[in-house]
């Protein structure tokens, strides 16, 4: 059962999970205020752009190292 998935593609899923679930947490509303600004913006627009940016990462990740087929990537290396 545990085999079924690459380690690889569990720590991906693991994190792009995580990272839906910082990004949408309703905790986040507690900073919604103007006061506490990062790089010019209010914190809350800083959150949300820093996590949009970090799933952008994780799924470029993901397509790099052919996610969601069922061969691995070293397989496909290795063929051609």
């Amino acid at each position: 059962m545990f085999q079924r998935y690459p380690t690889k593609k569990k720590v991906l899923y693991s994190l792009i999970i995580l990272s839906f679930i910082v990004m949408e947490t309703p905790l986040i509303l507690l900073a919604n205020t103007t006061e506490p600004f990062v790089l010019g913006m209010p914190f809350f627009l800083f959150w949300n752009l820093l996590w949009w940016f970090v799933l952008t990462a994780l799924f470029l990740i993901g397509y790099l190292i052919n996610w969601g087929s069922k061969e691995s990537s070293e397989t496909v290396i290795d063929e051609s």
